[in-house]
């Protein structure tokens, strides 16, 4: 139920464009939500377009055979599809309770996620946020959350892998697969220049298990040297115990536990031995701000994840000498 003592949607519609300048503060805003079984749930607020109540919207059944789609909406002309979430996660309940979809909006892919309430906004910096043991490809991390202000409570809460959830709704443009899970089908011309001519090591830094499969498979494919690290701070570990001439090309997403992207390209800038080095930022989010920020950092640019000519293109450049 949507009761007033929860956060009200209305207010968070509001305050969405507030809510993503988190990244000036190097923390990330979460959007806390439960499913049919109260267990809880978050999503960083730069993902999220919008938030709808499920009895005001017409959903339409999908002509897919995906079996977490269940509906289609129409969002001022444009049709997108609607993932049941506690079925995705596993929970064996119906939907009956849930009445909100949060309208995403990463990888430049539109996705309804339905869920039975948003509870609140929390903020979290990045070693606030843990990496279980073992490792769930629907789990980014885990964190604790204060349900509400007025009790001290704290209970578990699993930041799920946003990444994960649109691989496996299958959501996207069958016409032009080009994203980071569509490395099969990417092609280049002439075919010959798909490998990229460079002895020198590319780091990247990427905590989405699906993502990360994926990177590995398009880094080899380009005949690359390169090393995959889990999170922020083990990509600047590695890069301390590197000579800077070593390092071709460092490859970073935003939103990572321990120590994010940004902070990643802030070491990386201000020692002055590793200046030289090229940054490029891999995300999924689409935010202005984001941008604006890792180029004030110092990166070449932001390259959203659904983007993998730009990215092989930049890759290119810089291995072979032909930018910075």
């Amino acid at each position: 139920m949507y009761s007033s003592d929860l956060i009200d949607e209305n207010d968070i519609q509001s305050n969405v464009d507030y809510m993503t300048k988190s990244y000036l503060r190097n923390v990330m805003q979460l959007a806390v939500f439960t499913t049919s079984s109260d267990r809880l749930y978050a999503i960083n607020i730069s993902k999220i377009q919008s938030f709808l109540i499920r009895e005001e919207v017409e959903m339409l059944q999908p002509p897919t055979g995906n079996e977490y789609v269940i509906g289609l909406i129409n969002i001022r002309g444009e049709i997108v599809s609607i993932v049941n979430f506690d079925k995705w996660v596993g929970d064996d309940v119906g939907d009956k309770d849930q009445r909100i979809i949060i309208v995403c909006n990463y990888n430049q892919k539109k996705i309804g996620i339905m869920v039975k309430e948003i509870i609140r906004i929390e903020e979290k910096s990045s070693d606030e946020l843990r990496v279980p043991a073992s490792r769930d490809p629907k789990i980014s991390y885990v964190t604790d959350v204060q349900v509400r202000d007025d009790d001290e409570a704290r209970r578990m809460c699993i930041v799920f892998d946003a990444e994960k959830l649109l691989y496996d709704a299958n959501v996207g443009d069958e016409a032009s697969k080009t994203t980071i899970y569509d490395i099969d089908s990417f092609e280049v011309t002439p075919p010959a220049s798909m490998k990229i001519n460079s002895d020198k090591l590319v780091l990247v830094a990427e905590d989405s298990q699906i993502v990360i499969e994926k990177l590995d498979e398009f880094l080899a494919k380009l005949g690359l040297n390169y090393e995959i690290y889990e999170n922020g701070e083990a990509l600047i570990n590695r890069i301390m115990s590197l000579d800077p001439q070593e390092i071709g090309l460092v490859i970073t997403d935003i939103e990572m536990p321990i120590r994010n992207g940004y902070q990643v390209i802030k070491y990386i800038k201000q020692e002055s031995i590793y200046g030289n080095v090229p940054v490029l930022s891999l995300t999924s989010m689409t935010n202005q701000g984001v941008k604006d920020k890792v180029m004030e950092l110092g990166a070449l640019d932001l390259v959203n994840k659904s983007d993998l000519k730009l990215l092989h293109s930049y890759i290119r450049e810089i291995l072979e000498g032909e930018l910075v």
